[in-house]
């Protein structure tokens, strides 16, 4: 059987199946050859284009006369866009930079690798289309955890904004978005389910594991924006767990079991209700009119970091307004529907207004009673022991000692 290679994995169709027959002349046999289509052997979503490295042949340079050196340059690194590494942009300065990066993208060759290796190498330059980088994956046929390797920045050279929706996901890979240090911005969304669990959405287990990794680990030291959208799973005990996310600070609900009825339970953790005039004038501050998920993320982000620096809450939040943002959809996203903050069903938000260092999580039913309050002036209440039905006269005798 032979293959042939091509860039996009799906399933192989009747169409796309070829058959041949023919006989083997040497064992008498008849057979038949059936052609079929391989899946890749790379992620082709990381090296995807609008454009073609082979409409570059027809490219000249915009100047009259003969080309420079610097553009000859320019056009032979755009035919081998795939070929560039890190170590290729190390010597290059901004103005080079700029020039090649511009090329790539009038040619829209500017695949999300060409964006990570200049983003990472020119993070202080001002550039729209390399200050913000959007992606989606409307149907995505790999596990999570072979997204977010690409999406990972262990030096935090970009911040990522992560968005999913109308997907299901192990256990394993929700519990493992804890060690992704540079994962800015988390919107658990419509339809996402946890593959092999009886609920629909996630539950306070994923939401226990990671603060836990948090607690422990430091683990999301630059995420400050949580968001669940449709996830009714979710209620007010989930802000005992988010007192342990180091940067986090603002959390947003929308169609979730956490409404305006838990803002004095939230308040008593550190976490203060915003109404939806407070995040129409957020969004209405950052310039935006008819917000959709990625602009009112982007917004959140920016108030999230001057909250984090009013409170000291993160080490990052000094520089991490500055460092380019990947906006990064997995499933099919809630794309350009306006999202509503004034109905009954809408998008509410709970700001940290303590530092999380001095948030003392509230007592739950099951935990022990901490000794210094069992205690007093050097003497603790005395034992009772009491009967139950079925319980023998010389057990309960032996409670006493005898």
């Amino acid at each position: 059987m032979s293959f042939l290679n091509k860039s996009k994995a799906y399933r192989p169709s009747r169409e796309d199946r070829s058959k041949s027959h023919a006989f083997d002349e040497k064992s008498g046999l008849a057979y038949t050859e059936v052609v079929v289509r391989a899946a890749p052997m790379r992620a082709d979503w990381l090296w995807k284009t609008l454009g073609s490295t082979a409409e570059i042949a027809m490219f000249r340079s915009p100047e009259t006369g003969s080309s420079t050196l610097l553009n000859m340059a320019i056009r032979k690194a755009c035919l081998n866009v795939v070929n560039i590494t890190p170590e290729s942009l190390i010597g290059l300065d901004w103005h080079a930079g700029k020039l090649l990066w511009e090329r790539i993208v009038a040619l829209q060759i500017d695949s999300l690798y060409a964006w990570r290796l200049f983003a990472a190498a020119y993070p202080d330059e001002v550039n729209e289309s390399l200050k913000r980088r959007y992606q989606v994956i409307q149907n995505p046929n790999m596990v999570l955890s072979d997204y977010t390797k690409h999406l990972h920045s262990e030096k935090i050279q970009w911040i990522t904004f992560l968005t999913l929706s109308h997907v299901t996901c192990s256990y394993s890979d929700l519990i493992n978005l804890s060690k992704f240090s540079n994962l800015g911005a988390l919107t658990i969304g419509h339809g996402v389910e946890v593959s092999g669990s009886t609920y629909k959405g996630i539950d306070d287990s994923v939401i226990r594991a990671w603060a836990r990794a948090a607690a422990e680990s430091g683990a999301f030291s630059a995420l400050q924006v949580f968001a669940c959208r449709m996830q009714l799973l979710i209620t007010c005990q989930t802000f005992d767990r988010l007192t342990e996310f180091p940067a986090l600070a603002l959390f947003m609900v929308e169609a979730c079991s956490i409404g305006p009825r838990d803002r004095p339970y939230a308040q008593k953790l550190g976490w203060r209700y915003s109404t939806s005039k407070d995040l129409g004038q957020v969004l209405v501050e950052s310039g935006i009119q008819g917000a959709s998920w990625n602009s009112t993320i982007h917004a959140c982000f920016q108030k999230a970091t001057d909250i984090c620096l009013a409170t000291n809450n993160s080490p990052l939040s000094a520089n991490i307004d500055t460092l380019p943002r990947l906006h990064f959809a997995i499933g099919k996203a809630p794309s350009d529907a306006v999202v509503d903050v004034t109905g009954d069903r809408s998008l509410r938000c709970f700001h940290r207004a303590i530092p999380q260092r001095n948030v003392r999580p509230l007592r739950q039913p099951g935990m022990k009673r901490p000794l210094e309050n069992a205690v007093q002036n050097g003497t603790t209440s005395k034992r009772v022991v009491r009967p139950w039905k079925k319980q023998k006269v010389g057990d309960f005798m032996t409670e006493f000692g005898f």
